[in-house]
């Protein structure tokens, strides 16, 4: 049994939204998301297979590369099957970040213990560390030419795979799942992770197609999807002299939301006016990496023939039929 939260607080920290290093201690939403893992894997975390929809800056991604340094210093230290994992990122510039983070947990967890990485190491480069028993940990971009160099995997992390390279020679189909034979059938963890990008690309098309496959269609991957109020951290206080409006009122009764979590999606989201530098509507963007509803996720971006905001509004006030069945007609 693998106490991963219990290892993670105890031995990695990490640096928080204003500067400071510390403990590794998961969030709400993180922890949330763990108990889910535990219970419909099992407390080792085996043969995971996720598509993860989410919100701007929830953890996901620390989540994620905290079990993976887990595993691959616990292989190292023999307690667990030698561990190969991966980080791909979206962007090259993007994958400082995960280098730095990855590096961070492993430097806080040598220091504790009193080992020097060269003990720790026998490679140690900008994007790639092998352990002295041959455990890899590799950070890279979608597409790069050293994707996939270990043959075989046990952990792969997707990192915001919606916005992956969309070419007819290089695009996230034809990057992502040739990767992922590298795992094992029921070995492992394989995290596909990101916000929403458009309704047609490949995350949307996989998340969609777990989600909706009737019961007795197993599907190899699970669809999750955290709205931004599921952060307790996206909250603000509200000022005295504050008014809410029906409008504001009827969305907060329809999502369950107190006033402090309707204020900061006002201040968050509803104030953005205007067009980003690159012609995109600020208030569809915001919508779009602070989504209420998955699909709000995947239809503000791009442009749709029918208006994006009405039809997710529309798509909402949508109920479900009291009872669903096939009728059958005869015909003469």
């Amino acid at each position: 049994m693998i106490d991963y939260r219990g290892f993670i607080r105890d031995n990695f920290l990490i640096i928080d939204e204003a500067g400071n290093k510390m403990p590794f201690i998961f969030n709400d939403i993180q922890e949330k998301y763990y108990q889910t893992l535990i219970l419909e894997y099992g407390e080792n975390l085996q043969g995971i297979r996720e598509n993860i929809l989410k919100a701007r800056r929830e953890g996901f991604s620390s989540f994620v590369e905290g079990i993976f340094m887990a595993d691959f210093i616990l292989s190292t230290l023999g307690k667990i099957p030698i561990i190969s994992g991966q980080v791909v990122s979206h962007k090259k510039e993007e994958v400082k970040p995960h280098i730095k983070r990855s590096n961070l947990f492993l430097d806080s967890y040598l220091e504790k213990n009193g080992i020097s990485r060269k003990q720790f190491l026998s490679q140690d480069n900008s994007d790639y560390m092998e352990s002295v028993v041959g455990a890899e940990y590799y950070v890279g971009t979608a597409g790069a030419k050293t994707l996939g160099r270990g043959g075989t995997l046990q952990n792969l992390h997707w990192t915001e795979v919606a916005f992956y390279p969309n070419t007819a020679v290089l695009n996230a189909e034809n990057i992502v799942m040739p990767a992922e034979q590298q795992i094992a059938d029921d070995i492992g963890k394989i995290f596909r992770e990101s916000t929403g990008n458009t309704l047609v690309d490949f995350f949307a098309t996989e998340y969609l197609d777990a989600k909706n496959a009737p019961p007795d269609d197993i599907k190899e991957f699970k669809s999750r999807f955290y709205a931004w109020f599921e952060f307790g951290n996206y909250r603000r206080e509200v000022p005295p002299e504050f008014q809410f409006t029906e409008d504001h009122k009827e969305f907060m009764e329809t999502h369950g939301l107190d006033k402090e979590q309707m204020y900061w999606y006002i201040r968050k989201v509803l104030s953005k006016k205007g067009v980003t530098k690159t012609g995109e509507d600020k208030l569809r963007k915001a919508k779009r990496e602070y989504p209420t509803t998955d699909m709000e996720a995947f239809i503000m971006s791009g442009k749709m023939y029918f208006d994006s905001e009405a039809v997710d509004s529309y798509r909402q006030k949508v109920k479900r039929p009291i009872k669903e069945d096939l009728i059958y007609v005869q015909t003469v």
